[in-house]
């Protein structure tokens, strides 16, 4: 059955500003308008002797002082087991072509010996990777038109399979494109090769106590036009469901988080399409919109905010203040307007 055609208008304001979907491709980077949020965050914070991008203490041989590296991985039904995944610090879900998802996971105090399937980068990615202000970005295949933004708006050092294959191996038990792997420390050691000055990154996120505006909340479910994810909580983490059947990894272990952020955002097109024809989405995620933040059980309603490009992402409720997170890995769901979670 031929994939769904996706070709959306802009929606709300964009760090990119793209051309309407057409066979021809341009995509021209300017800087987003700074908007000013309804409700004012304190910028997160950490303990120098945490993870920064979990809160969580570091264990013996991590490196709280590392560059995070972000690593494209693939998440449909063919691609399925995956590996690494459960490693990562934190993982977004976006929307791609066809009505599709795909994940970027971000490493940095841990890391993966064995991480795929690694697939394709996007013009979304730019402006999740500017959160890291400089990281190591590792990847299977790009259009052309995608990378400018990915160059001009992270401080990225780009290492793709295409022209680096030395950091990456095929496996012939899988399918191609599906079955490029490789592992954290290599393509790491990679981008530290090519700029050895970059550190850490700031926390993404306030750590604390559930807030007094939690609601109970066991499962929440989301789809996007050609792809369905879920999320119940077991007493001591969120497991994943992927289209219907559990998300579990090439170890046999199911995908779990300890927090899972769903953000309603706008979507707007880019100009690209892929090479069945189908358009190529920009998740905009600058700006504001409605975010749900599920944690220990519960589920906190607010407010997504970041103003520019170099902002940083920011989650208050109804009343303005910061939303914590529970120390851990976290899951951020990146939902097109005007859809909405199921919650129970």
């Amino acid at each position: 059955m031929p994939r769904p055609r996706l070709c959306l208008a802009l929606l709300a304001a964009s760090a990119t500003v793209a051309t309407a979907c057409g066979s021809a491709s341009h995509h021209k980077v300017v800087a987003a308008p700074a908007l000013t949020p309804a409700a004012v965050s304190p910028t997160p914070t950490t303990s120098p002797d945490l993870c920064p991008l979990t809160g969580v203490a570091a264990k013996p041989g991590q490196q709280i002082d590392r560059a995070p590296l972000a690593v494209k991985i693939d998440n449909i039904d063919l691609a399925r087991p995956q590996s690494g995944v459960d490693k990562a610090d934190v993982v977004i879900e976006e929307l791609v072509e066809g009505g599709l998802t795909r994940l970027m996971a971000i490493f940095q105090c841990d890391g993966a010996s064995n991480l795929g399937p690694i697939r394709s980068a996007r013009t979304s990615d730019a402006d999740m990777l500017a959160l890291l202000h400089g990281s190591v970005f590792g990847y299977s295949g790009a259009n052309p038109a995608a990378l400018p933004p990915v160059r001009a708006h992270g401080n990225t050092v780009l290492i793709p399979f295409d022209s680096l294959p030395q950091y990456f191996h095929r496996l012939s038990s899988r399918p191609a494109p599906h079955n490029v792997f490789s592992d954290t420390e290599t393509i790491l050691k990679a981008g530290l090769a090519r700029r050895k000055n970059l550190t850490a990154p700031k926390p993404l996120f306030s750590y604390g106590d559930l807030g007094t505006t939690a609601t109970p909340a066991t499962s929440v479910s989301m789809s996007w036009p050609d792809a369905s994810a879920a999320w119940r909580w077991n007493g001591t983490s969120w497991l994943r469901t992927q289209n219907g059947t559990p998300d579990v990894l090439t170890s046999g272990a199911r995908v779990k988080a300890d927090n899972v952020i769903v953000m309603q955002i706008h979507i707007a097109g880019t100009g690209i399409r892929d090479v069945a024809g189908n358009a190529s989405p920009l998740d905009v995620t600058i700006g504001s919109g409605k975010a749900w933040v599920f944690r220990d059980g519960s589920v906190v309603a607010g407010t997504w905010h970041r103003a520019a490009i170099r902002s940083a992402l920011t989650f208050v409720d109804a009343a303005g203040t910061a939303i914590a997170l529970h120390p851990g890995r976290t899951w951020i769901e990146l939902l097109p307007r005007p859809r909405l979670p199921k919650i129970s």
